[in-house]
């Protein structure tokens, strides 16, 4: 079984179907966080940049955060003296950012179904840094693209980005077209309807 045959099987073992829009991982990611899952997940988005400089894996706080962390240290392995950092947005604004001294987008969560906004301190991402972007979901790609602008704004370089599960129904991919930049998902779930779990057939890595 492959690493990401065993991501998948996790997916259907443990996900709960809350709504025909709405899964919960709240046993893998969200809530409690399972370890061997997230090295799963790092491990797959790292083989998916094998051979291209990565300076940072970026993501938002906080349930991007634990794969982010397993897929630098695959990464780092990998391209060895070069580091990646694993950046992660804030969704709100500590005192000891500055006035002046970050980026910040409007984005909108799905889960908690209300405007968020991401913040990225200025001295964070040096200007030039080739950068992968996480996320635990992509559904309506919200997410994903508020970090995509915050890396534009920080004048990064997209190199792709990548989530552990997409539901291909509510379309985010078509979000991120203006990026111009490779857009992956781990696990792709079709349909929730009737409280089942569907995915798409591909055995590999939605690309």
């Amino acid at each position: 079984m492959t690493i990401v045959q065993r991501i998948k099987r996790m997916v259907l073992e443990h996900g709960r179907v809350v709504s025909d829009s709405i899964l919960s991982v709240d046993t893998l990611l969200n809530h409690r966080i399972d370890y061997t899952f997230s090295a799963y997940c790092g491990d797959a988005l790292a083989h998916l940049v094998s051979g291209q400089a990565i300076d940072v894996i970026f993501t938002a706080e906080a349930s991007g955060i634990s794969v982010a962390v397993f897929m630098a240290i695959v990464v780092n392995n990998a391209q060895w003296p070069q580091q990646a950092a694993v950046v992660f947005a804030k969704k709100s604004r500590p005192v000891t950012m500055g006035v002046d001294g970050f980026y910040v987008v409007d984005s909108y969560s799905r889960t908690k179904e209300r405007p968020v906004q991401l913040y990225l301190g200025k001295h964070i991402m040096t200007p030039g840094a080739r950068v992968f972007i996480v996320d635990d979901f992509m559904a309506r790609g919200t997410t994903l693209a508020a970090l995509g602008d915050l890396a534009l704004l920080a004048n990064a370089h997209i190199v792709g980005f990548g989530a552990v599960i997409e539901k291909t129904f509510e379309n985010g991919r078509q979000e991120l077209q203006r990026f111009g930049a490779p857009v992956h998902a781990l696990v792709q779930v079709t349909s929730l309807v009737g409280g089942q779990i569907h995915l798409a057939t591909d055995p590999g890595v939605a690309g």
